[in-house]
Parts: structure tokens; C-alpha cells; sequence
């Protein structure tokens, strides 16, 4: 798979922390109608004990407001939800999530932050290449941009 392919199917955004609050995050780059506007980060779902756990760092929630329109707006009653996964590969990044395997789509978001995801951090969709064939492609190419050129927020 060539680096132009990639290209045209990863979208960049960057999120910041809502100051007073805990885990919600506004989208504040990128384009818009992809994912909510705003998002939260942190552990949602009962922990259960599993060797997948191990490399579990986080979650993303979120739901489309009635008047906002996105990428998966359609999908699950207007939300959105991936697990957040750690990649010892690749540990500029903080970790990688999957939208969403359920309904066929496997669209893999890759997260970059500079302060583990406590104050901000970007999200880079590759659409389609969230299954386990692709993902190392999705990772090359995106930790070849990140030792390239500036953070992207």
C-alpha cells in the first residue's frame, strides 16, 4: 500500500480539555462533522480482567448533538465509543482505537499527545484500516509525518 493511499484516507483533528472539567474535550482543529464536537476521555466500562486489559489505557465517548451532523452520526443512535489500546511498537503514540468493528466499519483512530492526554492530543482516523493487516501501515506512516514535520495542534 502506497504513502498516497494512506494520505486519502487519514483525517487529522485535535481536541483540548474544557477547563474545569475532567474528561471532556472540544474539538479545536481539524474538520469538522467527523466525530462529536465534544468528547470524553477516560475509563468508562467495569474493568474486567484480561490479558487485553493489560495494554487498555482509556476510552472515548461521545454523541452527536441532535443538530450536528458527522461521520457516524448514523451508526449507534448518534454515539460514538472505542476502547483505547496501548502499542508498545510505537510508543510516541499514546494508543490506537477501532470505529466501529460492529457495524463493519473498522476505521482506526490513532492518538498523539504531547502531555498523555491530560490537557490535549490529536486523533488521526485512517478509514478502513482499523483491521490487524492494515494497522501497521497506518502507524508507519503517521510516525514518519510525526518525525517529519511539527505537531499537527
Amino acid at each position: 500500500m502506497n504513502a498516497r493511499f494512506i494520505e486519502s484516507c487519514h483525517i487529522p483533528l485535535a481536541y483540548e480539555r474544557k477547563e474545569g472539567t475532567k474528561t471532556s474535550y472540544y474539538l479545536t482543529m481539524g474538520k469538522p462533522e467527523v466525530l462529536p464536537t465534544r468528547i470524553s476521555f477516560g475509563s468508562y466500562a467495569q474493568q474486567k480482567s484480561s490479558k487485553n486489559d493489560e495494554t487498555k489505557k482509556s476510552e472515548i465517548n461521545g454523541q452527536y448533538r441532535k443538530e450536528e451532523k458527522g461521520l457516524y452520526f448514523n451508526l449507534n443512535n448518534r454515539k460514538i465509543h472505542s476502547s483505547i489500546w496501548g502499542n508498545a511498537e510505537y510508543p510516541e503514540f499514546y494508543g490506537y482505537g477501532i470505529i466501529d468493528e460492529r457495524f463493519g466499519i473498522y476505521d482506526l483512530l490513532i492518538f498523539y499527545s504531547e502531555n498523555e492526554c491530560n490537557q490535549s492530543f490529536e486523533i488521526h482516523i485512517f478509514k478502513g484500516m482499523g483491521k490487524p493487516e492494515l494497522m501497521k501501515q497506518a502507524f508507519q506512516y503517521l510516525s514518519a509525518i510525526k518525525t517529519r514535520k511539527p505537531t499537527f495542534a
